[in-house]
């Protein structure tokens, strides 16, 4: 059984890192490297703050059946066996179905069910409450709300979200709002005894909502640069903005490398410009080749996503040499 939700809600600060799933050559699961990258987990996370995230749109979810799912989530839960918490991306389209796939997670040992927006379909506020809620009375554990616009359609507004986070189990977000206003705004409507607002689109933004108390972010900086996601947040916790920049300032080649493997591919989309959106499309990709540099395993992605090539490999290569990540 995973962590209850009153010990859950202390365990939301620091890193929380959105693993890939590994896939073999030929695109089948690969529950061995899954282990290895949880073994490097439970290591790296020893005597630090933060989380282990799987099974959410980094780890490609959408392109994995349920039972494919639940075998990544038993693997690396048997690996962490509670050294590190494990938050599960278990939210589905429909409600019913979010329901069981996360009673079956939760079975599983995993610490908080991360239940992204109803996406395809539009809802309403009461039928976003209605979703939540009915999930969370289903279990035992923590569900952290998943408030991603860019791949929902769906973005949820500061005074559902103070009303969301008085239903109990339901202690926390992983928001991905690109407007610290709208962030402002929630922090102030939302109690944070009863719900942490977790930075959800990266440690970029982290630099602006440090400064107004969250104290997480998720990125998948750890997965192959854990001495920068830690000074990130170290800083954060000083309150040492200036370190904080100066830190991220390290990391601009390697969003200059993402930027540039976007700039190359057309991408239609209805985001317009934004690049947080359009670099869906090449991230997962990029994260796993980063990964397989510093010598952990990394694998291919799954259509309809596409890898990056071997030249773009060896610009990654020279990026995260200059940097002095490997």
């Amino acid at each position: 059984m995973g962590l209850k939700p009153q010990e859950m809600i202390q365990k939301i600060k620091g890193p929380l890192t959105i693993f890939p799933t590994h896939f073999k050559d030929n695109g089948d699961l690969d529950l061995g490297a899954m282990k290895a990258s949880a073994e490097y987990a439970k290591e790296t996370y020893r005597n630090h703050d933060g989380c282990v995230m799987i099974a959410g749109s980094t780890s490609e979810f959408y392109a994995m059946t349920d039972e494919e799912s639940l075998a990544l989530i038993k693997a690396v839960a048997d690996v962490l066996d509670g050294s590190v918490p494990l938050i599960v991306g278990t939210g589905r389209a429909a409600t019913r179905m979010s329901i069981d796939m996360s009673v079956r997670a939760q079975d599983l040992g995993i610490d908080m069910a991360m239940i992204t927006n109803p996406y395809y379909m539009h809802v309403t506020e009461d039928g976003l409450y209605r979703h939540f809620s009915q999930i969370a009375e289903k279990l035992d554990i923590g569900v952290m709300i998943y408030d991603n616009p860019t791949t929902s359609k769906v973005a949820i507004p500061p005074h559902l979200m103070q009303r969301l986070s008085k239903v109990p189990n339901i202690i926390g977000v992983k928001e991905n709002t690109t407007s610290i206003e709208n962030y402002y705004w929630m922090t102030q409507l939302v109690n944070p005894a009863d719900m942490v607002i977790a930075c959800g689109i990266g440690h970029l933004t982290y630099l602006f909502e440090a400064p107004l108390g969250c104290p997480a972010f998720v990125s998948e900086l750890l997965c192959f640069a854990p001495k920068n996601a830690f000074a990130i947040y170290e800083a954060a916790v000083g309150k040492n903005y200036s370190e904080m920049k100066r830190q991220l300032d390290i990391l601009a080649p390697y969003h200059s490398f993402v930027a540039g493997c976007v700039a190359r591919r057309s991408i239609p989309t209805v985001l317009g410009h934004e690049l947080g959106g359009k670099a869906t499309a090449v991230y997962q990709s990029i994260l796993k080749k980063a990964m397989e540099l510093v010598g952990l395993p990394g694998g291919v992605v799954r259509e309809p996503l596409e890898n990056i090539t071997d030249a773009e490999t060896a610009e990654l290569r020279s990026v995260l040499q200059s940097i002095g990540i490997i």
